[in-house]
Parts: structure tokens; C-alpha cells; sequence
């Protein structure tokens, strides 16, 4: 009797500690299950303060605005390119580019232009990874025959493609530069003197001719409408 009471009080004890362990296991995961439901409300409710102090904040815009005061197209000193901050006028000498980081290219420079003369090619400039990133039209003005590389600068052009190895440090008049919108163009030069209509993968044209002779600008755009092209040329910058 006393044996069959002692493996009664064994089994008993066997369950009762069974239990007690599986008890433990419940509690232990519902907490867990607790935790995790408490952890993801807490990167619930960040999540939704975020968007509350983002909400109604405009993004900024990183473009630089253009000066909307009118180009005089008749004053030489309307005629002139920044590039990397620096500012070169029509009538300013090659060797002013070429001391800044760029090199005229060697065809450029080498070439006789006679008096009162300009080079037709062969004016690209270059960035020092040997990429042509503008060019210009060198002009001599003097009554002798000149290198190019003595030559002063009489026209300047640049598109997308020159644009891209400029990181974008480029501007004529006004801050006009590839990608300008063409309302912000004719807020600037005003309506053109002569537009050649766009074709399926381009846009139109534009050209603003001065009263002196070889004294323009031409702008070319894409078809969204943004400028893709710009090129000014000035041989009279002797008369202001």
C-alpha cells in the first residue's frame, strides 16, 4: 500500500512540474508575442510622426534662377560665358582661357588667321581630361597675321554634351544655360528675329540678331523645351 502510495505521489509530482514548465513556456511566448506587437507600433507610429513633419513641406528646388533683367543685344559687353565662375567677354584673348585649367586645341592654336580674319573649326576647348566642353570662334582683329592662340575670343558655343563634362558651370546673359526653360529665354531676349521650326526630336530655334553686323545669338531647344544648344558670336566688340 505504502509502495503504491509513493509511486502515486511521484506521479503526481511528475505532472504537476510538467505543467508548471508548460505554463512557463505559454507565459514566455506570449510576451515575446507582446514585444514584437509593441516594437513594430513603436516603427509604426515613427514611421507616421515622419510623414506628419514631412507633410506640406515643398521640395527644393536646386535650379538656379536666371536674372530676368532684358539683354540690350546691340551692347557688346551682353556678349560673354561663365565657366567655372569666371567671366570671359567677346575681345578677351584665348590665353585667358587657357590659364585658367582649359587647353585650346592644338590645331586651333597652331592655325594662321590672317588680319581682321576668324578660324572656321577647330576652336574646341578642352577640360583636363581631355574632353571638349565648349568652343569658341577665335578672332583676329589685329592688321597682322596671328596663331590662333594669339587670337581673341569672337564667339563661344556650347550644348548638352559639354554641359555634362562642365557639371553643369555654365551660363551666358542672364544665367541662361542648357536646360532653361524657354518662357525664362524670352523673359530674358525677349520674342527672336528669326525662329527655325523644330523637327520630331527637336525644338525649334531661335536667333536674336543686333544691328552690328556678326553680333547674334542663336538657342537652340529640345523638344520639352528646354535650351539644348547656345552659341553668340561678336566681331565687333571694338564698338561698344
Amino acid at each position: 500500500m505504502k509502495k503504491q502510495i509513493t509511486i502515486f505521489l511521484i506521479i503526481a509530482t511528475l505532472l504537476i512540474s510538467l505543467f508548471t514548465m508548460t505554463g512557463c513556456s505559454n507565459k514566455n511566448e506570449n510576451q515575446n508575442d507582446k514585444n514584437e506587437i509593441k516594437e513594430t507600433n513603436n516603427v509604426a507610429n515613427k514611421i507616421e510622426n515622419l510623414d506628419n513633419k514631412t507633410e506640406g513641406v515643398e521640395e527644393k528646388d536646386t535650379t538656379k534662377p536666371i536674372d530676368k533683367t532684358p539683354i540690350d543685344i546691340n551692347d557688346s559687353k551682353s556678349y560673354f560665358f561663365v565657366v567655372k565662375g569666371k567671366k570671359y567677354y567677346a575681345g578677351d584673348k584665348i590665353s585667358e582661357i587657357t590659364s585658367s585649367g582649359f587647353t585650346f586645341n592644338k590645331t586651333g592654336s597652331e592655325k594662321e588667321i590672317p588680319a581682321n580674319g576668324y578660324l572656321i573649326g577647330g576652336g574646341s576647348v578642352q577640360n583636363s581630361d581631355k574632353r571638349t566642353v565648349f568652343n569658341i570662334t577665335p578672332y583676329n582683329n589685329t592688321n597682322a597675321k596671328i596663331k590662333g592662340a594669339e587670337a581673341s575670343i569672337g564667339g563661344f558655343s556650347v550644348d548638352n554634351y559639354g554641359y555634362k563634362y562642365l557639371s553643369g558651370d555654365v551660363e551666358i546673359f542672364g544665367g541662361i544655360t542648357i536646360g532653361t526653360a524657354m518662357e525664362d529665354v524670352k523673359t530674358v531676349f525677349g520674342e527672336p528675329s528669326k525662329t527655325t521650326e523644330g523637327t520630331s526630336s527637336n525644338g525649334p530655334t531661335y536667333t536674336y540678331e543686333a544691328k552690328a553686323s556678326y553680333r547674334y545669338f542663336i538657342i537652340g531647344f529640345d523638344k520639352d523645351g528646354k535650351v539644348s544648344s547656345i552659341k553668340w558670336q561678336n566681331f565687333n566688340f571694338d564698338n561698344k
